[in-house]
């Protein structure tokens, strides 16, 4: 029986039990402040919701998505470096001549140059090929960018669907606290028990009324944060609770993971990448000739025999020294290239722990969902048991039944929570979408392989609970 199934046929059942005082309790202490929310939340699930986020929560990466145009604009700055130039320039001057002939004591002198580049030796390309890798390197940090709000947001909207089941099960245990408080006064006023009593009494309803106001005051955090990453609003209770996989996701072999992550995986990619800017960059750097083509046309109010109209040709231009600008500028990319290489190994090694601690959580997860709807079960039936004697007249209350089965619904969605985010960031890790976790056997599909055999070193004998290949044989 899945959260959902379980919630509607219990929550049927028991609602006819659930006694008057209760509900005066409730009205009179929790609903002024306006708790619970009344209208249901359209139905959303986790890949709409990865959705909104790509789309209205661009402002989360908006600096990541910053450095891939200036990442372009330094592109476009080494490619300017193959056009052509033309420039202009104007001068003029006073002087005395020293030449007794010459009777002008002023002179204005225009040119206009033409220069074409022809070949620096690959100190251009150098710029060019590092620019290019740094504009990936960008794309790949706008992608890890994007990843961290998107694994964000698909916590927080599995958090906010399990804190609406808890406030209902803080929400009952507080109206049971109060109407066993009004209870116990009575027997005051009767003589039947002690003023100590009454006080124990009054301190649970504080503090239960404590435990549900924190409760209702994180569920608003969690609507404030979807509502900003989405630009949807959540007013209304998330009903539409995610469902467990129908099935144990397939075993893979980790190895076979751990090799495709360090060739898919995004912050690998971009440490390469920098890296290969880098050294692409520090090659540039070096002091090597350039050959360029040249035309201008001068003009000059001054006459003289030398003068030349017009000239084209080549030249060569070699640098012997430049006071170690360029050797130093050299020196500063080398150890940055030194730096980033040393980064991108630690990265590795860190990837490939998290990728076996990831499959590990997967796995845990998957267990944790069978406990919790093992757990869910056996809260349903007990308050329906406890729901057929209150029909009986045989007890006088529901006792902590739909309490329980309210906390063992939080509990299994919080399981299932756990299982689709622990999935998500194993896609993010392999280079693919969070979408892409929602997939129960996203990674057997990736690798195109069957099952693996599991690598931990116990497995529990089977048939003990839900999902299990025998779980309705007896042994």
């Amino acid at each position: 029986m899945n959260g959902g199934a379980g919630f509607s046929v219990f929550r049927r059942v028991a609602i006819k039990g659930i006694f008057s005082a209760a509900a005066i309790a409730l009205a009179v202490t929790v609903a002024p402040r306006g708790a619970v929310a009344q209208e249901p939340q359209a139905a959303l699930s986790p890949a709409k919701l990865l959705d909104l986020i790509k789309t209205n929560g661009k402002y989360a990466f908006a600096a990541a998505a910053a450095d891939i145009d200036a990442a372009q604009a330094r592109l476009e700055g080494a490619l300017s470096d193959l056009h052509p130039t033309l420039t202009g320039t104007v001068s003029a001057k006073r002087f005395e001549s020293t030449i007794s002939s010459e009777t002008r004591n002023s002179d204005v002198i225009s040119t206009i140059e033409l220069v074409q580049p022809i070949y620096d030796f690959g100190q251009t390309y150098s710029r060019v090929k590092a620019a290019r890798s740094n504009i990936l390197a960008a794309e790949e940090r706008l992608r890890v960018a994007r990843n961290i709000v998107l694994l964000e947001g698909l916590a927080v909207f599995f958090n906010l669907h399990t804190s609406d089941l808890a406030i209902h099960s803080l929400n009952q245990a507080h109206a049971q606290a109060y109407v066993r408080w009004n209870i116990s006064k009575e027997r005051l006023s009767l003589g039947r028990t002690d003023a100590i009593d009454v006080a124990e009494k009054l301190a649970l309803v504080e503090q239960t009324r404590l435990t549900f106001y924190r409760q209702r005051s994180l569920n608003g955090s969690l609507r404030l944060r979807l509502e900003d990453l989405t630009g949807t609003a959540f007013t209304g209770e998330m009903v539409d609770n995610p469902k467990p996989p129908a099935s144990r996701p397939k075993n893979v072999d980790t190895d076979k993971i751990i090799a495709l992550a360090e060739k898919r995986n995004p912050e690998i990619a971009a440490l390469t990448r920098r890296a290969e800017a880098l050294a692409f960059e520090r090659d540039g750097t070096a002091a090597r000739p350039r050959i360029e083509a040249f035309g201008n046309l001068v003009g000059n109010t001054r006459e003289a025999k030398t003068r030349d109209d017009w000239a084209f040709g080549a030249r060569l231009t070699v640098p012997f020294y430049d006071g170690g600008a360029k050797e130093a500028e050299r020196s500063r990319l080398s150890a940055e290239h030194r730096r980033v290489v040393a980064e991108l190994d630690v990265r590795r090694r860190a990837l490939r722990r998290q990728i076996r601690q990831g499959v590990i959580d997967r796995n845990d997860s998957w267990q944790q969902i069978i406990a919790a709807r093992a757990e869910l079960d056996v809260s349903g039936r007990r308050l329906a048991h406890r729901q057929r004697l209150y029909e009986q007249e045989r007890v006088a209350d529901l006792g902590t039944g739909m309490i329980d089965f309210s906390k063992a619904e939080a509990i299994l969605l919080q399981a299932i929570g756990a299982f689709y985010v622990d999935s998500a960031r194993l896609a993010t890790m392999i280079g693919e979408g969070p979408a892409r976790g929602m997939t129960v056997d996203f990674l057997a599909e990736i690798l195109g392989t069957a099952d693996a055999p599991d690598e931990q070193q116990f497995t529990p004998k089977e048939g003990s609970g839900f999902g299990q290949r025998d779980q309705d044989k007896f042994k």
